[in-house]
């Protein structure tokens, strides 16, 4: 069997019925255009069915968090009622190991509030 891994940031992380769990990740690449370079992003839909890896991912895993999956690529016809069947590629979920924590919001600090002149 081919073993594929795909290492993104996570952008959502979907649990459905049926021991089903669906995360989409995120990467960017350059691509050169008529003004120069910029950055596009790709997206990857990967999906789990196995229900204690799945328990696993949901108390490891958040969104914005860097992640690598390793598992086995899965076409799957993306509308059933077309006269004519595109397919969508998904990664099917083997395993699956953090890279980092997604960067800890810093708060602003409350400005002080100015002292009342005395008169």
């Amino acid at each position: 069997m081919f073993r594929f891994a795909a290492q993104g940031r996570i952008g959502s992380i979907n649990e459905y019925r049926n021991s089903t769990l669906s995360i989409s990740i995120a990467a960017e690449r350059l691509v050169e255009g008529r003004d120069g370079q910029f950055t596009a992003t790709e997206w990857m839909r990967c999906v789990s069915f196995d229900p204690a890896l799945n328990k696993q991912m949901l108390i490891d895993l958040e969104k914005g968090q860097t992640v690598q999956f390793e598992g086995r690529l899965v076409p799957r016809v993306r509308d059933k009622s077309a006269t004519s069947k595109i397919y969508d590629t998904t990664l099917e979920i083997a395993s699956f190991k953090r890279t980092s924590k997604p960067k800890a919001k810093a708060e602003k600090p409350v400005a002080a509030e100015p002292a009342e002149a005395a008169a």
